[in-house]
């Protein structure tokens, strides 16, 4: 008798648990250096921007230094530890044919310090993915530790700001660089929404606090990111309540930026005065430099459209400005001006497969009622908040970016939906 499609279904989703469940037992407990090296490498994020502050040689800064210093670690541990776990396999084929690409980029193109930083961010990034999946996948998991990690990270320079803020004033630039700052608290507000989605109330407030501190910094592109996240994390489609609480966010989150935009004046001055090169609906607002930044890259570009100009060759096509504008603030021109069409298809092909496979697994949970339903959402909406920061600032660069999204993606494709036999709750 044959079964019917639900049980085949059924059949295959067991199947694919078993599958995880042999990866599980192969790993058994996670190794205390494998957390302990990316419990380090969390708490060092929430420097955020003071190491690039001090240099080590004129050429490289203490946050150069420590990039190299973190993925010669990430080498050396993948060398000890060389497994990755079944579920991101084709993610990480798909990243080292990006990374394959940068590294071809280096063979024909002059070698720069630069360039081995911006490498060094993206292999970083990649092990910490494989690492993180190794941890997950391990009987009694430390997720949701390393989740609260990562969030620690971003509350600590979040309170700083704050704290700084009646000395030095709103948007300073004293301590943190404001605009970095602030998309590193998106991470926060994605993780924190992705929570709420799943009925944590707790989480909105704190997830608010943390859009405040993006508000206070003065950070446009960040402001409106992190609405979007709101509305994001609430996106539900497939019932009128589901579209009422949708509209409604949206009509709060429009309402809000109104409101701050005509009665915050730091703001109206950030958005209103400067370099008025560009207009919306008529009205001109200040750009900071970025449509001559992007102008610049896009002309130096077309030079070499299809394979592109070599690892950091961006920033270099900007240095004839004189303008003090060092990067394109736009990772899609810099992937197509460093590597290529070549590289943008690459890029897109290796995040957007970490992204579907994510997806997956986030469905999965929430099939089995997993604990670690949350740590999905949160995970997709922190993938979402980079790429749209990709489109105004020079994410794909930095270490405390990069380096927690991919960390959370691997929590996300190394967990086990639902193990019973196997795991016990770890916190």
């Amino acid at each position: 008798m044959r079964g019917t499609p639900d049980s085949a279904g059924t059949t295959a989703a067991r199947l694919a648990l078993y599958r995880s469940a042999s990866g599980t037992r192969q790993l058994g407990q996670a190794a205390p250096l494998s957390v302990s090296l990316l419990m380090v490498i969390i708490f060092t994020q929430a420097l955020v921007t003071i190491p690039a502050q001090f240099r080590i040689i004129p050429q490289i800064s203490l946050g150069g230094f420590l990039s190299l210093f973190f993925v010669v670690l990430l080498v050396m541990h993948f060398l000890m530890r060389p497994y990755v776990v079944r579920e991101i396999r084709w993610p990480i084929f798909m990243f080292v044919l990006f990374t394959a690409w940068i590294a071809y980029g280096f063979i024909f193109y002059r070698l720069t310090v630069q360039g081995i930083q911006n490498t060094v961010v993206i292999i970083s990034s990649i092990l910490a993915f494989i690492i993180a999946a190794q941890v997950a996948k391990s009987i009694r998991a430390p997720t949701r530790a390393i989740v609260r990690a990562i969030l620690i990270a971003i509350w600590i320079p979040a309170v700083i700001y704050v704290l700084a803020i009646p000395v030095l004033g709103f948007g300073h630039l004293e301590i943190f660089a404001p605009r970095s700052l602030a998309g590193f608290l998106l991470i926060g507000i994605a993780i924190h929404c992705g929570y709420w989605r799943h009925g944590s109330r707790s989480d909105l407030w704190l997830a608010l606090f943390l859009y405040a501190v993006v508000v206070l910094s003065l950070s446009r592109a960040a402001m409106g990111m992190g609405l979007g996240v709101f509305i994001l994390a609430q996106l539900r489609l497939n019932s009128f309540t589901g579209w009422f609480r949708t509209i409604a966010i949206l009509t709060i989150a429009v309402g809000v930026a109104a409101f701050m935009l005509l009665n915050f004046e730091p703001l109206k001055q950030r958005f209103f005065t400067g370099d008025l090169s560009a207009a919306v609906g008529g009205v001109k607002i200040n750009t900071m430099g970025r449509i001559l930044a992007w102008t610049t890259v896009i002309n130096s570009a077309l030079e070499a459209p299809i394979v592109g100009k070599g690892p950091a060759s961006s920033s270099e096509a900007l240095s004839v400005l004189h303008a003090g504008i060092e990067q394109p603030h736009n990772d899609y021109l810099r992937i197509w001006h460093d590597y290529g069409v070549i590289g943008v298809m690459l890029w897109f092909g290796a995040f957007g497969t970490m992204m579907a496979a994510c997806r997956r697994q986030y469905k999965r949970f929430q099939k089995w009622g997993a604990r670690e339903t949350s740590v999905g959402a949160s995970t997709l909406l922190a993938q979402v908040t980079l790429l749209a920061l990709m489109l105004t600032d020079n994410v794909l660069i930095y270490f405390y970016n990069m380096v927690p999204i991919f960390i959370l993606s691997g929590l996300v494709l190394g967990s086990l939906p639902h193990a019973p036999l196997l795991r016990r709750s770890a916190s």
